[in-house]
């Protein structure tokens, strides 16, 4: 089911133009954000046939550019139970027909890998089910994916899961290079258009910037802003080496502060800069804007906002974090800026088709955002009657003679 939205402006706004990111020739500027949805098996294997209905649905629109839920990288970047990972080829052959049928409906697509911020301890490791019940049980979920109860990335809940281990250079090596072959396997195993590198709320890479380590990490990558970003920059060097940098995203969110590093504004900007200057054809930088988690959002467009770094990134530039159709269509009167939803694509499999005709939302259901392995609350969403109509129309425009058979 696909059909063509047309390249119109709504109240100046560029939402509904065509936009270059990469290598991709996108049809609009509504993308679907990277969000934690546990619809895999415990293993980290995903679950093919219903991961593939749920993009399937979401590439309704053609152009459409989707971004994946977060994936483990490999053995040591991750720990948690129905989380996907990438990193042997079962997980590649999984996910192939995800990203094949995300291209049969002329979208695209990116692989988001993320690093926990530590080792788990080995109890938690060998005590899995004690494990679930920490990170995805009682404690209730927040919309990023992380446990609401988080008092720091080292806590969920008040139990600490993360071994207090020295990252000497050898470990951030051993990141780097998983990183890099789950980034090839992405793009040249699976097809996908390319891969997003997570540096956002506090997670390892985040970490590294922000200080979390202090003193416990090589010398060479803490302490000053320029060794503190050596890591990511690294990782982002080998990465884009492998694949090119037109099939690398960067994602920040520089306006959580989970480390109360004093410097991050500085180190933010400071990464940004470092972007600029060393890597000029990446796809595009991804921004979290500030926002109020449980209470509502605030009008991100006021105060800070995503748009003072594009003042020093100047391409394509995705900004996620409580958007609604207002908000993302003022901040697409900006040229090179697209905006990210989670929350809503999640509940509109159609929702590029219900922003540009203004047909209502359908509302999520938060209590299943996080249901394990369930179809509930995540492929059981409506189309609205108006694309259904629309679709329809198109399919029978696309085959008049079977229409006509099937009259006589």
């Amino acid at each position: 089911m696909t059909i063509k939205v047309e390249n119109t402006s709504i109240h100046d706004s560029l939402l509904f133009d065509p936009i270059k990111v990469g290598n991709m020739e996108l049809q609009h500027r509504i993308v679907h954000a990277p969000a934690t949805r546990l619809r895999c098996h415990e293993d980290g294997m995903v679950m093919t046939d219903l991961v593939k209905e749920y993009y399937s649905q979401r590439s309704a629109i053609p152009g459409t550019f989707l971004i994946t839920e977060s994936i483990f990288s490999g053995p040591k970047s991750g720990g948690f139970t129905n989380i996907p990972c990438l990193y042997n080829e079962k997980h590649v052959e999984a996910w192939r027909p995800i990203v094949k049928a995300i291209h049969e409906k002329k979208c695209f697509v990116f692989m988001q890998f993320w690093n926990l911020p530590g080792e788990l301890k080995p109890e938690y490791l060998v005590d899995q089910e004690n494990l679930e019940n920490i990170s995805h049980g009682e404690c209730p979920m927040d919309p990023t994916g992380l446990p609401a109860a988080l008092g720091s990335v080292y806590s969920i809940c008040g139990e600490e899961l993360y071994m207090d281990k020295y990252m000497n250079k050898s470990s951030i090596d051993e990141h780097i290079a998983e990183y890099t072959e789950a980034a090839k396997r992405a793009v040249f195993g699976c097809g996908a258009d390319g891969i997003e590198v997570h540096q956002v709320n506090g997670f390892l890479l985040d970490k590294f910037v922000l200080n979390g380590f202090g003193e416990k990490c090589d010398p060479n990558y803490r302490g000053t802003l320029e060794n503190r970003v050596r890591f990511c920059l690294e990782l982002l060097g080998s990465v884009v080496k492998a694949i090119g940098q037109e099939r690398v995203g960067y994602r920040i969110s520089p306006y959580s502060d989970i480390w109360k590093s004093k410097d991050h504004v500085e180190a933010h900007v400071y990464v940004v800069q470092k972007l600029r200057e060393n890597f000029k054809k990446l796809a595009y930088l991804h921004v979290i804007e500030p926002r109020t988690y449980w209470t509502g959002h605030q009008h991100i467009l006021r105060e800070q906002n995503s748009l003072e770094y594009q003042k020093l990134w100047k391409q394509p530039l995705l900004s996620a974090g409580g958007h609604d159709q207002n908000s993302a269509l003022q901040l697409t009167t900006q040229d090179n800026v697209l905006a990210v939803f989670g929350r809503y694509f999640l509940a509109n499999p159609d929702l590029p088709f219900r922003l540009k005709y203004n047909i209502p939302l359908n509302r999520w259901n938060r209590a299943r955002f996080y249901t394990k392995k369930s179809p509930e609350g995540y492929i059981d969403y409506p189309f609205c009657d108006e694309f259904l109509s629309k679709a329809l129309k198109v399919e029978n425009e696309k085959h008049p003679s079977e229409k006509q058979e099937s009259k006589n």
